[in-house]
């Protein structure tokens, strides 16, 4: 498999990218949705640590992405029954999800920050919080952080979907320009 996307699909480094969001994304969801009900002691602190450690990846993998969208342009939308609606339409949900992606993280960070407690980067260095801690403001930092999450779960889901529609009822490539394994033919 190329590295680099060409005129039928995706090439592996998006794939890997997109697909290591996809795992990081649920895994940092679902920590962040069962984190609080853990055990407290070392395994809600390791619930807490992954969570954010999935969230600082999910960063570098979205600067990743965008660069890399940069440097090497998706290849053109599959012609589908929807026509340039659903191109419009497609465009808008992955400027969505980036937009998603980087919220979610800017107002974790800054959740941690209100907290009075110092970000931790990949378990390498410590950077302290730059605010003093303020119960109030960390309460509506993480309920923005929650929602928006929340949002990027369901925008997620609707886009999934929509490639499974793709998939099983318009029988175009769009899934399998990002699933090589599902393609019968390059």
């Amino acid at each position: 498999m190329q590295w680099r996307n060409s005129q039928h699909g995706y090439g592996a480094a998006v794939q890997l990218v997109h697909w290591l969001s996809v795992l990081l994304v649920a895994l940092a969801w679902v920590l962040g949705t069962v984190g609080e009900d853990l055990p407290r002691g070392s395994t809600r602190e390791l619930g807490e640590f992954i969570h954010v450690f999935a969230g600082e990846l999910i960063a570098i993998l979205l600067i990743i992405r965008v660069g890399w969208r940069l440097i090497d342009p998706p290849p053109p939308p599959e012609p589908t029954p929807l026509g340039s609606l659903g191109n419009i339409a497609a465009k808008v949900v992955h400027v969505a999800l980036y937009a998603l992606l980087a919220a979610v993280v800017v107002f974790g960070v800054a959740t941690q920050f209100a907290d009075g407690h110092a970000l931790s980067l990949l378990g390498i260095v410590d950077v302290a919080s730059p605010w003093i801690k303020d119960k109030g403001f960390a309460h509506n930092m993480k309920e923005i952080h929650e929602a928006l999450a929340n949002g990027l779960i369901v925008l997620a889901m609707i886009h999934a979907g929509s490639a499974l529609i793709h998939h099983f009822v318009f029988r175009d490539r769009t899934l399998s320009r990002m699933a090589p394994r599902f393609s019968k033919s390059r």
